[in-house]
């Protein structure tokens, strides 16, 4: 009897577990999203590479191999940070070494 009342519980928490929410705290979704728009708004490259993490990270959440999503998740973040960073670094810098550039000129006239 207390074998069969073990069995439940421990059927009863391997229940609970399989449909306790994830410990990853990451939309795949909208990490893939963000891949996107980081290839329309950010630098084109890296952001094809971070929506090939993001893919890869999604694929392997949906097949259970959680430690493996959270390390491909990982890299597709950064390198969607590194695309938007550049872009930002491009648009900011551009201007001011134009400015400098003619500010230089016009010393040296």
């Amino acid at each position: 009897m207390e074998d069969e009342e073990k069995a439940v519980e421990v059927l009863l928490s391997n229940m609970e577990a399989a449909h306790s929410p994830s410990p990853i705290r990451c939309c795949w979704l909208r990490l893939r999203y963000l891949a996107a728009t980081s290839i329309v708004c950010g630098c084109s490259c890296l952001g094809v590479l971070a929506l090939v993490f993001a893919i890869k990270a999604e694929e392997r959440h949906k097949a259970g191999r959680l430690e493996e999503a959270m390390h491909w998740g990982a890299r597709a973040r950064r390198f969607i940070l590194a695309s938007f960073a550049t872009w930002l670094a491009v648009l900011i810098l551009g201007p001011v070494l134009l400015w400098l550039l003619s500010y230089a000129i016009a010393q040296a006239e």
